[in-house]
């Protein structure tokens, strides 16, 4: 259900979404690649790839010794680093220059997804922080691609944002192979969303790893002379700020620089976009502004005295914090969460903050702990401290070493985090394309954007109507006798009138009284509720009753047969009637409005493809993950082994989980005429016309063949065909124009054409019977316990 919503909302939302980024200047770039209009190209099956998803110019530089310590690891392997952002693809290009590949991340729309993954081909995929994209990770995990969250974090508002739709959670937390995460807490909110406690480690944080060579040389160095500071000028740093901070921060420096004049402030914007408007907050302040973008290299001083200059360049600040006398990292003065407190800790300077540390509590809490955080209420508090610094050199410098010593006591993150990766990404010989691709089930083909507009509603709508009955929203009512649900998950024939059958007759045999339910498809009889059998006289025929539940009156005698639409009020009819023990609900899985003590699903393993795609498009009743409302999955129609396989591993993708299946298969036994009954190899050798009006036409084709039968012409009916005089004469002609020795046909088609046959050719219906492969003694049980 989760997955269809969201599927639904994500194609409703498309065009707000491409607006949004049209809107935003620093996602505009890429966009036909996030679209998948474009996908990278230049890997193929043979690649050693490895994803790394990075969202902007923080997460880049927070992996940036992770991803240099894979490529010195393994040196075969390609890294490919996709951002969301422009500054994000800057970074990646600047620091990882000749150790990785840039691409974009594509929307987490399924076909779009799909054609990334197919052109990537990644042996695993690394998401920094808190990227959670549903339909990605799903994929990835369909085609046994490890994901692993990296770095990772979660923040007290997602925390509480998830938890509202935290069963949503648990499903895509399944997907999640590993998750390295920063602190205990993260590990804690992951483990509350239904992540699997084997999987969730903390290993600390990798931003811990970051070293000032790794800074400096990741760009052309920065010099007191850029920004034309006098040798006796000191800096203050304000780092990543935001609206309504930048004003507090101003109104703090108006204060210190009145006794100080010497100290110049550098406010560094976190969307550097926004520089004009911080320029004219400046000006309203008294002070002139500089920006970084237009002093020139040669160090020439222009402006005097106290003065702010605007960081508006990017990738300059994690070098300028060095520069710094003190500094101030933003995002927490405002109700944010913090930005990136190392960057200028790495350079051993006293860091300040504010209240709102969110997103980087643990580190704000070492830092304080250490003595060379300080944690700052207001702007009041903020002066207080600058004040203090500019007056004690010696406290500063000892801030500081307490700072750096934080640095150093905690990193060898990244050495742990690779070790881990190891574990779940083989960075040995890459498997081919298709054999990654082996069980991904209904996604082995790429689904295109029309496939899921048509299927996305239907979807929506079949996993609302499960989930309100499992929230008791809509009634799932009881009879008060044991049920037992016969059913399947697509439409076409799975063999569930045979099956029916065998649960009852076990039932008789267990010396219960059953009685079959079914809603009788396409029955003429108008009345709401009809009596078939009552188990010892068939008092319906085939047009009043619909031909499965005739053909079952038919076949088990002693059981009691009724039609009806409501199966819990029909239930209940029938036992206003007669002594019932047991009801054996026929073609009863999507009729949730009974409950059942066992609930059979039935798959048909000769066809996988009909369990590749939902309807309209496929033939896909509910989303595959609907499976697990069953007790039992039956695979029917199992002639070898290597059948299983290709239906059971998307089921067990959907699920994610193993299964321990039932098998079956149908033979076939006696052919059954109007007055005698012959052996299958009676007709071994002749020639036969065919014709049916079933769900599965081709398996009733294969099924004769296999008798030895040449068929030398074949009628195919829609199911449940009423067979009315125009369709038996035209049987008649057909039978007349090929001249065959005997016609075939099924059971419940025989029962609605025999009393009309006037032909001189022998007319047969192939009678199946079930054989178990395994489970039987399973299934015998679980019936003798009700």
């Amino acid at each position: 259900m989760w997955y269809g919503v969201y599927n639904v909302l994500l194609i409703i939302g498309f065009p707000f979404i491409l607006f949004a980024l049209l809107l935003k200047k620093r996602c505009r770039s890429g966009l036909l690649q996030r679209i998948g209009w474009v996908v990278p190209q230049g890997w193929g099956s043979q690649d050693y790839v490895l994803w790394v998803h990075a969202v902007s110019l923080g997460e880049v530089s927070a992996i940036v010794p992770f991803v240099k310590t894979l490529h010195q690891r393994y040196p075969a392997t390609k890294i490919v680093v996709s951002t969301v952002t422009e500054t994000g693809r800057e970074a990646v290009q600047q620091r990882l220059a000749g150790i990785a590949t840039h691409c974009y991340l594509p929307l987490d729309y399924p076909w779009i997804v799909n054609r990334f993954i197919h052109a990537l081909n990644p042996i695993g995929f690394l998401v920094v922080e808190t990227e959670l994209w549903p339909n990605l990770l799903r994929e990835l995990s369909r085609r046994g691609v490890p994901s692993v969250i990296l770095n990772g974090r979660l923040s007290s508002r997602s925390f509480v944002r998830y938890r509202w739709i935290r069963p949503f959670m648990c499903q895509v937390l399944s997907t999640v192979s590993l998750g390295l995460l920063q602190s205990v807490r993260d590990e804690q909110r992951f483990l509350k969303l239904g992540a699997s406690p084997d999987r969730m480690h903390h290993t600390g944080n990798m931003k811990f790893d970051m070293t000032m060579n790794g800074i400096v040389t990741s760009r052309p160095p920065i010099r007191r002379s850029t920004f034309g500071l006098s040798e006796d000028e000191r800096l203050f740093i304000a780092g990543s700020t935001h609206p309504v901070e930048e004003e507090i921060l101003l109104e703090s420096y108006r204060a210190v620089s009145r006794a100080f004049p010497n100290v110049v402030l550098v406010l560094a914007p976190r969307h550097i976009e926004r520089s004009d408007a911080l320029a004219e907050t400046i000006r309203s302040f008294g002070f002139s502004v500089v920006r970084r973008s237009l002093l020139p290299e040669s160090g020439h001083q222009e402006t005097v005295g106290p003065r702010v200059i605007i960081l508006d360049t990017r990738g300059d600040l994690a070098h300028a914090y060095g520069l710094a006398y003190m500094a101030f990292v933003g995002g927490t003065l405002v109700p944010v969460g913090g930005h990136n407190l190392l960057e200028p800790a790495v350079w051993g300077k006293p860091v300040c903050f504010g209240p709102y540390t969110d997103h980087c509590q643990e580190i704000a809490d070492l830092l304080v702990e250490s003595g060379g955080g300080i944690r700052v209420n207001n702007g009041q508090g903020l002066t207080e401290t600058l004040i203090k610094g500019m007056r004690n050199q010696d406290w500063v410098s000892q801030t500081g070493l307490q700072v750096r010593k934080v640095i150093d006591d905690n990193q060898g993150v990244v050495e742990r985090n690779v070790s881990m990766v190891e574990q779940v990404v083989d960075f040995g010989e890459p498997r081919p394309l298709e054999e990654k691709r082996r069980g991904a089930g209904i996604h082995e083909r790429t689904m295109n954007g029309w496939e899921s507009l048509l299927t996305g509603p239907y979807r929506f709508a079949t996993c609302m109507r499960t989930r309100l009955y499992e929230q008791g929203w809509l009634t799932q009512r009881r009879l008060p006798c044991p049920v037992v649900s016969v059913g399947n998950i697509t439409v076409g024939g799975t063999g569930k009138t045979p099956m029916t059958m065998w649960v009852a007759e076990k039932l008789l045999e267990q010396g219960k009284r059953p009685g079959i339910l079914s809603r009788g498809y396409r029955r003429k009889n108008p009345r709401e509720f009809l009596l078939v059998s009552d188990g010892t006289s068939v008092l319906a025929g085939p047009r009043e009753a619909g031909d499965e539940p005739y053909l079952m009156a038919m076949r088990c005698p002693g059981v009691v047969v009724a039609v009806g639409g409501d199966r819990y009020e029909l239930g209940r009819w029938v036992l206003s009637q007669m002594p019932i023990d047991c009801f054996v609900l026929d073609d009863g899985f999507q009729h949730l409005g009974l409950d059942r003590d066992v609930n059979l699903l039935l798959v048909d393993s000769s066809d996988p493809a009909g369990i590749k795609a939902l309807l309209p498009v496929g033939r896909l009743r509910e989303p595959l993950g609907e499976a697990g409302r069953a007790s039992d999955i039956v695979l029917t129609r199992v002639e070898d082994e290597s059948m299983i396989a290709d239906v059971l591993d998307p089921i067990r993708a959907a699920l994610g989980s193993a299964i321990d299946p039932i098998t079956t298969r149908f033979s076939v036994k006696r052919l059954l005429g109007a007055s005698e009954s012959i052996s299958p190899s009676d007709v071994c050798g002749k020639r036969a016309l065919l014709f049916s009006g079933i769900g599965n036409p081709d398996q009733f084709h294969r099924m004769v063949t296999a008798l030895g039968v040449q068929v030398v012409d074949e009628l195919v009916f829609r199911d449940h065909e009423a067979y009315g005089p125009p369709r038996v004469e035209e049987i008649y002609r057909r039978v007349e124009r090929s001249r065959p020795d005997v016609v075939l046909t099924t059971e419940k088609d025989l029962i609605k054409v025999q009393s009309n046959w006037s032909v001189p050719i022998p007319l047969f219906a192939v009678c199946l019977e079930l054989e178990f492969l395994a489970g039987q003694s399973r299934l015998e049980r679980a019936l003798a316990a009700l």
